[in-house]
């Protein structure tokens, strides 16, 4: 598996900076089910939970960690209810996670996909949003839904370019997934799509490693096992 990271240098220097400092922050995670992480999980913790813990562990007790991601949700739905899950909280970084579910609309929707992912990111910058992170949706395996196995990967690959085109951070999960062998990523989900409690260990590992507080070493938090 690649050890890259895969957020660019000069936003993870100053996302870096700003939690060296010693005023709380607040972080917002929106997306769908994966980040909602219900289910799946079996009541563990998801990666969401994950990042709250190791923020916590880096003695950022005071920061807010929250979690408004929902089940079935598309980009629009991000776009329609962003006042909501999001901008009430006046939060420091944003963490995007969203395009399981738009791959239903298939190959044609991909271009309204891009519209809205660009005014999701435009409408948190315009509220003052200093940082923004985005995210390619985990792997998946065959028996995830039609419309998953077929579009997924275009879907994934239009995040990775509104990224670059928005110049904003980007955790690559699909890529981390594809380089990791079979044998490791069967053990990550526990439906076609949905990672259970290893999967969102690893979802939550590429996280820390893009800001750099991965430390299997010293962190209880990143030192649970992986299969």
């Amino acid at each position: 598996m690649k050890d890259d990271v895969y957020m660019r240098t000069e936003p993870v220097s100053a996302l870096q900076d700003r939690m060296a400092q010693d005023e709380p922050m607040t972080w917002s995670f929106i997306g769908d089910s994966v980040t909602a992480a219900g289910w799946h999980t079996f009541g563990h913790r998801g990666y969401v939970e994950l990042v709250n813990e190791r923020l916590r562990e880096l003695g950022r007790r005071a920061d807010i960690v929250i979690n408004a991601g929902h089940s079935g949700w598309q980009v629009g739905s991000l776009q329609s209810d962003l006042p909501r899950i999001a901008l009430r909280f006046s939060p420091d970084v944003v963490v995007i996670g969203i395009g399981i579910n738009d791959t239903k609309n298939g190959l044609e929707g991909l271009a309204p996909f891009k519209q809205g992912y660009r005014s999701v990111v435009e409408r948190l910058r315009e509220a003052g949003v200093e940082h923004i992170i985005a995210q390619t949706p985990n792997g998946t395996l065959p028996t995830a839904p039609d419309h998953v196995v077929e579009h997924l990967s275009a879907y994934s690959a239009a995040i990775r370019k509104l990224a670059d085109e928005l110049d904003i951070p980007l955790v690559d999960h699909d890529d981390v997934w594809s380089d990791a062998p079979e044998s490791s990523w069967f053990h990550w989900l526990g439906h076609g799509c949905h990672p259970n409690a290893a999967g969102h260990r690893v979802l939550a590992r590429e996280i820390f490693r893009a800001l750099n507080v991965w430390d299997p070493e010293n962190s209880r938090t990143c030192g649970l096992h992986i299969p």
